[in-house]
């Protein structure tokens, strides 16, 4: 689904295609068209580096990178860097940092580090095509750890699952994780105090779409904007609450 967000200005520029995922509070919601976040971060960007955007709906946060590297779309917000990703596409200095936690509604050591959770034969669950760091990358490659592991692409799904006790850990982002055990009330879900993964969080630019004025145009305005995505950060946090 195509969201239209630029103006008469732009009618005869180049419109840049932006790929949303599915719904991911605080950072992707819909009501029907997308906000939050990451949608205000974009617009805020990208209009201060004087470019215009449009909103695509993917089926799936899994489906983006394919997309961007057919050229289908130019742009994936929130996206975390890997050398593999660094091959289809540029990626933009980092406009907010992820925090990868673990949620869970039992009584669990909290000296414990992830290995040790997989190994003592806690069941997981994450989002399928997310990144969540070196360390469950590599655990993901041991089978007997991988099959404890399920990938599910509803968020509301994935906290329910954790809270109705079908599996012991949720691996989430700590700001997602948060907004969605007080939005639908489970309290009894807790935050591991091991960190999973904590890593900066970038645009991903379509090798196809941008050259390098055009990046060093969203990258002044990254900087330029801090405040204002602080603030933007800020209030979905507090209405998250």
């Amino acid at each position: 689904m195509m969201f239209t967000t630029h103006s008469q200005a732009c009618a005869n520029r180049p419109v840049y295609k932006v790929g949303i995922g599915s719904q991911w509070p605080p950072f992707v919601m819909y009501n029907p068209t997308p906000y939050g976040i990451d949608i205000e971060v974009t617009k805020s960007v990208f209009a201060n580096a004087n470019l215009c955007i449009e909103f695509i709906q993917l089926p799936s946060s899994a489906r983006g990178i394919t997309e961007l590297e057919k050229g289908l779309i130019d742009i994936l917000p929130s996206a975390s860097f890997s050398v593999e990703r660094a091959k289809v596409a540029y990626f933009s200095a980092p406009y907010r940092r992820e925090r990868m936690r673990l949620f869970s509604n039992r009584e669990i050591d909290p000296n414990s580090s992830l290995i040790e959770l997989f190994s003592s034969g806690h069941t997981f669950t994450s989002n399928p095509g997310a990144y969540y760091g070196e360390e469950l990358k590599q655990i993901k490659k041991i089978e007997w750890y991988d099959k404890r592991l399920f990938e599910i692409s509803s968020l509301e799904r994935r906290v329910e699952m954790v809270a109705k006790g079908r599996v012991d850990f949720l691996i989430e982002d700590e700001d997602a994780g948060y907004y969605y055990i007080n939005q639908l009330g489970y309290h009894s879900l807790v935050l591991h105090p091991y960190v999973v993964n904590d890593n900066a969080i970038h645009f991903m630019l379509g090798r196809h779409a941008f050259n390098r004025s055009e990046i060093d145009r969203i990258n002044t305005a990254i900087k330029s904007l801090s405040e204002t995505i602080s603030d933007i950060s800020k209030k979905y946090r507090k209405d998250s609450e």
